[in-house]
């Protein structure tokens, strides 16, 4: 190669270096600014209407960001019972022909209206928030649906000169302690779809467990900063004044001062090496006879360059940890999902509880009233001489009896709608207080028949624990491949390459050797000189390192093998359990319809006996003892049928939660994460 075509290779090594220099500073500038919206968000659906970006959530200032944590979504329009669709024939397998909607193929019999999940006027009433309700959702646009639930804003991240103010101020106090609201203010009446989807937009335990995905997706930026560039600058500056030592020091004192400015940016890249360029910059000065230039200036740039080949090799290797967190977000997202689902199911097992009890109330103060009846009737008898006294006092007992268990059964309403407010937690009075709430729905009779099969297939494809579990052993072997680089030897190559140039005063008064530089001038020329490429330096190498034992990196692998093969039987353990769900839920689901039938028949019959002795007792062939136990046989009949009733409505949520399909049948969509967007210095 000629000396001309290694010059031309020079110069442009240098070139090179500096436009790195000035690109790493540009992305350090800006990586800030883009790594506060790691993820894209779907654009904002046409004839929206909003004006919001695709990241802004409805209702709030626009330009706030939200971050992609899982939103708990619910369409606004109505979804009829049979418009969802069947797995055999491309369709919801929930559906039927006949419009009901069930859990696999049907073959019940006895229909009725009032359907607590499936009556299309109820999904009706719950898709459109009325005064009465006082529901609102917000969230954003995503899809079909809307956000109806948690959500998190991203908040605005302090500049610089803030975080440097706040250090000067005490962090925010203790919330204030919140007002007791009045008493005796009027429950809302709710559906349970509108008490579901209330529950999901106020509950403030879900909103917690909501931020634990968005806890986890900060893992994926962090990931990211791996691929950070970073550049920096520093400064320095010493002086010295020392007595001459020798004839040759060119002063009886020497005055030296020097000036350093040096500025370097460095960045990792995706084949695991470590990129770093230097910018030195010397000015020296001294009173010195034998220096040839005072001051003197000397820039340097350097571009050095670490390459790994055996530990940390690799594109795969560079992005795993990315690839981790972002299976760590789907899990967590998943687990969401799951208590979504578990939160549900309380919703609306507490929503029934407030109407069984309501129910049984009533059916205890009807009791006690009979029972006061009965206590009039025999004062009445005793007063013409048909009834011995003895008969009023054993009815008096039995009425106070009864009155007991109507306490009861009012406490235990009380009690069951306190469970519920805190549940849905409406707001109220204030945000701390939530309003009560007053169910408006009846529980349903309608007669189902199940699919054993088809469910636990259901289950082990739609479960969100099951989905977690698999990515839990997803992420396992990940880290057993981690683990695995860690095990080699480490070899890295490493190499670097510089410019140097030199420029300065060359005038001297008393120079005994009458010396004159021909590289003198300013700054400027010494820049200049760079670009010559008449003076460098380059170097390289290989460097080995065997650690002995290798005690920590066996150990890591070691734990990750053990880690992997838990996960695996956690895995197992799901499958396992959910199949166990299914069945148990199937088994409650066909024992309490069952229930229903049977019940409906001793009521039925309690009641004709009932009326049957009560006429006996009028005409004396009864007595009161009798009477009165044929009254407790009523009472105990409509308890027990109100019990299944309700037993087989949160049964069919069970088998629902069961088999994961909960959050559909309620229209909760949870947002996946959205694909990670890399920034444009991470790609190399």
């Amino acid at each position: 190669m000629s000396a001309r075509a290694i010059a031309r290779l020079r110069r442009a090594s240098c070139a090179a270096a500096a436009s790195f220099v000035v690109v790493v500073i540009a992305a350090t500038i800006a990586a800030p600014v883009a790594a506060q919206t790691p993820y894209g968000r779907p654009a904002d659906p046409a004839g929206s209407g909003t004006g919001y970006a695709a990241d802004e959530p409805l209702g709030a200032t626009p330009g706030a960001r939200m971050l992609d944590a899982p939103a708990v979504r619910r369409p606004t329009a109505a979804i009829p019972a049979g418009s969802v669709r069947d797995a055999d024939a491309g369709t919801d397998p929930l559906a039927y022909p006949d419009g009901r909607v069930g859990v696999g193929p049907a073959t019940g019999t006895r229909r009725r209206p009032a359907d607590p999940l499936r009556d299309p006027a109820l999904v009706r009433r719950a898709a459109q928030p009325t005064e009465r309700s006082s529901v609102t959702f917000h969230g954003p646009v995503s899809g079909p649906g809307m956000n109806a639930g948690p959500r998190w804003t991203q908040p605005d991240l302090p500049t610089w000169g803030q975080a440097w103010r706040e250090q000067f101020s005490p962090p925010g106090g203790p919330p204030a302690l919140p007002q007791i609201p009045p008493l005796g203010a009027t429950p809302a009446r709710f559906t349970l779809r509108e008490a579901v989807s209330a529950a999901l937009q106020n509950n403030p335990e879900l909103i917690a467990q909501s931020l634990v995905p968005v806890i986890e997706q900060q893992g994926i930026l962090e990931a990211q900063a791996y691929f950070d560039p970073v550049s920096g600058a520093e400064t320095n500056y010493n002086h010295s004044v020392t007595p001459a030592t020798s004839a040759l020091s060119g002063a009886e004192t020497v005055d030296i001062s020097n000036f350093n400015w040096n500025f370097y940016a460095q960045k990792n890249l995706a084949t695991g090496a470590s990129l770093r360029v230097d910018f030195l910059n010397n000015r020296f000065k001294t009173n010195s006879d034998f220096q040839g230039l005072t001051p003197q200036y000397k820039p340097e740039p350097v571009i050095s360059l670490n390459q790994p080949l055996l530990r940390g090799f690799g594109l795969y290797f560079t992005r795993m940890r990315i690839n981790l967190a972002e299976t760590a977000t789907d899990a967590a997202i998943e687990d969401y999902k799951a208590a979504v689902a578990n939160f549900i199911t309380r919703v609306v097992t507490a929503y029934w509880r407030v109407v069984l009890t309501t129910d049984q109330l009533q059916v205890k103060r009807d009791a006690l009233e009979l029972a006061r009846q009965t206590v009039r009737d025999n004062r009445t008898r005793v007063d013409v001489g048909v009834l011995p006294p003895v008969a009023v006092k054993e009815s008096e007992a039995e009425a106070a009896r009864r009155e007991e268990e109507v306490i009861v059964a009012e406490n235990a309403l009380f009690q069951a709608s306190r469970v519920l407010q805190q549940l849905v937690y409406l707001p109220g009075f204030n945000e701390y207080l939530p309003r009560a709430i007053d169910p408006v729905e009846r529980p349903s009779d309608e007669s189902l028949r199940f699919d054993a099969e088809h469910a636990l297939h259901t289950a082990v494809t739609e479960r969100s624990e099951v989905r977690a579990a698999r990515l839990n052993v997803e992420a396992n072997e990940m880290n057993v491949a981690l683990a695995n680089n860690q095990l080699m030897p480490k070899l890295d190559a490493f190499g670097s390459y510089g410019v140097n140039s030199l420029s300065g005063d060359p005038t001297r008064e008393n120079d005994p050797l009458n010396f004159r530089s021909i590289y003198g001038g300013t700054y400027g020329d010494a820049l200049g000189r760079l670009l010559s490429n008449n003076f460098y330096q380059y170097g390289g190498g290989v460097r080995l390192e065997i650690p002995i034992g290798n005690a920590a990196a066996i150990a890591q692998a070691q734990r990750s093998r053990i880690q992997r093969a838990r996960a695996q039987a956690i895995y197992r353990q799901r499958i396992s359990e959910v199949s166990l769900d299914v069945g148990q839920s199937l088994g409650d689901v066909n024992s309490n319809i069952k229930r229903i039938e049977a019940t409906r028949v001793a009521r039925e019959l309690a009641e004709e006996n009932l009326r049957n002795q009560t006429r006996r007792y009028e005409v004396g062939m009864v007595t009161t003892t009798d009477l009165l136990k044929f009254q407790n046989e009523v009472t105990n009949a409509r308890l027990n049928e109100n019990l299944a009733l309700i037993d087989y409505n949160d049964s069919l949520v069970a088998l629902e939660r069961a088999q994961g399909t909960l959050l559909r049948r309620f229209d909760v969509d949870v947002e996946p994460r959205h694909a990670t967007k890399t920034p444009w210095w991470a790609l190399f």
